[in-house]
Order: structure tokens, then C-alpha cells, then sequence
């Protein structure tokens, strides 16, 4: 890379995993995620749905949703696994995700949380374990679930992402993050996925690179307007 593009850009330095969550309007979301990442892709990715405690909503059924549109393995995460490349994790029912020494971790509490799993819990365990490798993403939805897990993504090191508000299904989750974290890239959902093979210097997409750089030129000027 040039280093015009590094200085609006940042890189992980090493290879990035990728936490992406999401509420309403979320499944569509992780669909066209999935089916547009590289058969090859060369990072783990988790993709979690945040959903009330105790929900008929089940990870099984996603998983065969999300099998059905990409040649990578999308899996039930098994607690204790490594956590592994070309892997697209999804989260237990009724159960936090984390992961702790690269391996997947379960847990039951916070247990005052109103979503089990939840996003904010995800992305703050991802931040503590991988700290500038972490990339957290977070989509379409409402409330604020992720918010405070992309501040401390932020605060870490790591790299974040919010889909543009008025592109979302429902905007007001990703409009929280851009109020509250000012994340590194602001991007339609349709560029994440080029977003992604550039952060992992895979070159799927012919403008990928463009669209890195827009996405973080969107964010500053939001942070400039926001200050």
C-alpha cells in the first residue's frame, strides 16, 4: 500500500478476526455478507444476531441459512475450539460468546443484560483477546446494543465499523455507534465486504481499495461534524 492510503487507512498488523453484529433486518444483512466474502477468505469471522433471553430464534436454523450462500464453513461455535480461519462462528442460544487464549468461550452472565446473546459482550471479549487484530462491525438494528463494545474496540486498538445509518433497515443502532464511538469506517452494506478483503490485503475486489478509503474519509468528516 502507498502511503497516502495508509495515512487515511489503518491496518492491522497482523491478521485481523472479524465480529459483526447486528438486530433488526440482521439476517438479510449476514446474507449478503457471506455470499460476497471469497471462498478463501483468510480470517475468522463471527456473526451474531442479538436476541432477548430465552427466544424461539434458534442458531441452527441461521446457520443452514448462511451454509446455503458461501463455500466457507459456517458452524454452531463449540465451546473450547480454536478459533480458526475460513470459520464463520455463529453463537449459542441463550448464551454470551467471547473468546479467551483463541479459543471460543460461553458465558451466562452479564446476566441483566436484556440480550442473550449480546453484541456489547462479543466485542468487548474480542477487544480484551486481540486487541488491534479486532475488527468489530456493527449493522442494522435499534437501541444501542454494541455500542460500548465498539468504545472499547476503539479504546484497544482495534479497528470499527458501523454501516451507514440511512442505508441500515433499521438505522438507529448503527446511528448510535457513529454518535458514540466515531468509528473508523461509515460504509453502505453493499462495501463491507470489499472493506473486509482490504483489511486482510486479499484481493478479491477489483476497487476495494477505494472503498477503504472513502469509508474512513466518511468517518472523519463525521467525527469533525460531531465535535
Amino acid at each position: 500500500m502507498e502511503n497516502q492510503v495508509d495515512s487515511v487507512i489503518r491496518y492491522p498488523e497482523v491478521s485481523p478476526v472479524f465480529f459483526i453484529g447486528a438486530s433488526l433486518g440482521g439476517v438479510k444483512a449476514f446474507i449478503h455478507l457471506v455470499e460476497n466474502l471469497p471462498d478463501d477468505f483468510p480470517a475468522p469471522v463471527f456473526l451474531l444476531l442479538h436476541r432477548i433471553k430465552n427466544s424461539d430464534i434458534k442458531a441452527g436454523d441461521m446457520r443452514m441459512v448462511l451454509q446455503a450462500k458461501t463455500r466457507l464453513t459456517v458452524e454452531n461455535a463449540v465451546e473450547g475450539e480454536v478459533v480458526r480461519s475460513g470459520h464463520i462462528y455463529l453463537p449459542p442460544d441463550n448464551l454470551h460468546i467471547g473468546v479467551e487464549d483463541n479459543r471460543i468461550k460461553f458465558y451466562e452472565t452479564p446476566d441483566e443484560s436484556y440480550w442473550r446473546p449480546a453484541i456489547d459482550v462479543m466485542f468487548k471479549s474480542a477487544a480484551r483477546e486481540y486487541t488491534d487484530r479486532t475488527v468489530a462491525i456493527l449493522l442494522t438494528g435499534n437501541l444501542d446494543d454494541g455500542v460500548q463494545g465498539l468504545r472499547e474496540t476503539s479504546a484497544q486498538g482495534g479497528i470499527t465499523v458501523a454501516q451507514s445509518p440511512e442505508d441500515a433497515y433499521a438505522p438507529y443502532l448503527p446511528l448510535n455507534a457513529v454518535m458514540n464511538d466515531h468509528p473508523s469506517h461509515v460504509l453502505p452494506l453493499k462495501d463491507i465486504p470489499k472493506l473486509m478483503c482490504e483489511l486482510t490485503r486479499h484481493p478479491h475486489f477489483d476497487d476495494q481499495e477505494s472503498i477503504a478509503i472513502e469509508s474512513a474519509k466518511v468517518a472523519k468528516e463525521l467525527k469533525k461534524k460531531l465535535k
